[in-house]
């Protein structure tokens, strides 16, 4: 199957706080959003469980699991799941031209990463605090990846949080 990654990150790769975004970026939401919408996005439980308004709308929700596991369970646009029974259940729920975008946390990052074709990276240009970091350096995706395009330094709208939109694709 071919995967794109989608992650905002800080400089120091700080990914979330206390099961949540350490910031606020609406047109980053409204990026992740625009990207996402129509495709099938896989995350971990606890990414699952810190949605702050439950299941993502307009996309199938692939959900990762050793504790929420109920066979053939598909509710809402959720589809909880095993690794091990995963593609099956992707390739039954797939539709046409639908990508699939891993959307974390740090272990599915680390799961997926290697099958990925294109990372959506959004650099968050300030040093966090956080307890959940993106499992990669800057090394390792200059390794594997390039840069396909990346934008200038944006602000948010209340400009008080730099950010930068870099998408990869694999070498």
């Amino acid at each position: 199957m071919n995967y794109e990654l989608i992650v905002a990150m800080s400089k120091n790769g700080v990914i979330g706080c206390d099961n949540k975004l350490p910031w606020h970026i609406p047109e980053d939401l409204a990026n992740f959003s625009e990207l996402t919408k129509g495709h099938i996005i896989i995350m971990g439980r606890k990414t699952f469980e810190s949605l702050p308004n439950g299941p993502l709308k307009n996309r199938l929700n692939v959900v990762l699991s050793r504790t929420i596991y109920n066979n053939n369970n598909f509710i809402d646009n959720v589809l909880f799941t095993t690794m091990e029974d995963m593609n099956n259940m992707i390739k039954t729920n797939q539709k046409y031209n639908q990508k699939i975008f891993i959307i974390g946390g740090s272990e599915i990052y680390k799961i997926f990463i290697e099958n990925c074709n294109k990372l959506h990276i959004t650099m968050v240009d300030e040093i966090i605090d956080g307890d959940s970091y993106f499992p990669f350096d800057k090394e390792y995706l200059e390794e594997y990846f390039e840069v396909e395009k990346m934008s200038e330094i944006l602000y948010s709208k209340n400009k008080n949080v730099p950010y930068q939109y870099v998408t990869y694709k694999r070498k």
